[in-house]
């Protein structure tokens, strides 16, 4: 894997996806930075149905992709669609963009499924959050746009090193549900601390915590640590 280094210059930036994609703290990132966010949507569904995103400060990507060229584009797929039409999607707007880094945000699974989302292999299936989806994604994209360059966040990959830690009680939480706040949203602090400098990483900007002081020093400690361990490919990002 290769390194990312952080660019000088802070970036262009455009997001598109649901509330993982909010769980990332976009408002936060360095630089021009839109997205257009609805919540619980597939990214077919906001291709199909652009015109009322759940947050209000959504830049509606038909205008915005059209009208900017940015310097990276992030897509995060949901449940819902298949390889196929992820595929379809993610390349529709890519060729609005010309130029763009393409980041892959991978979102995370359900608490509850963390487990089985992640040993599955099945990619005839719609989306889950495992390593076998997210690599044929990547394998098709890259197919189709041989001479764009693809990243991804990681942040599935993130939790289950985590929930691995937990299992070996070398981790400072006894329970991967202390980084979900509901079901499928990460904790306003440590959790988006983690998912937030996750896409930094990918954006080639440096960690921060401006926004994440009440996150317990041990615990941002640690969580640096796997973050740490994502770039230095420790912890697996993509083949």
């Amino acid at each position: 894997m290769t390194s990312v280094v952080p660019q000088e210059t802070p970036p262009s930036v455009y997001l598109i996806g649901n509330s993982l994609t909010w769980d990332t703290v976009p408002s936060k990132l360095d630089g021009d930075v839109k997205w257009h966010v609805d919540c619980g949507k597939s990214l077919l569904f906001v291709r199909d149905h652009p015109e009322k995103p759940c947050v209000a400060s959504s830049t509606l990507w038909p205008q915005t992709l059209k009208e900017q060229q940015f310097d990276f584009v992030s897509f995060q797929p949901h449940y819902g669609t298949t390889v196929e039409q992820d595929v379809e999607v993610i390349s529709g707007w890519i060729t609005l963009q010309s130029k763009a880094i393409v980041v892959i945000h991978t979102g995370w699974p359900r608490q509850a499924t963390l487990g089985e989302e992640r040993t599955s292999t099945d990619i005839s299936q719609s989306l889950f959050h495992g390593d076998a989806y997210f690599d044929e994604l990547f394998q098709r994209l890259r197919e189709k746009h041989p001479l764009r360059e693809f990243r991804m966040t990681g942040a599935m990959n993130l939790l289950h090193a985590i929930a691995d830690d937990i299992e070996k009680g070398v981790a400072p939480i006894d329970s991967i549900s202390e980084l979900y706040r509901d079901k499928i949203h990460m904790t306003l602090t440590a959790g988006r601390y983690l998912m937030h400098n996750a896409m930094r990483r990918s954006l080639g900007q440096s960690r921060s915590v401006a926004g994440f002081e009440k996150v317990p020093v041990d615990l941002r400690q640690y969580l640096n640590a796997k973050l740490d361990q994502l770039e230095s490919g420790a912890i697996r990002e993509n083949k």
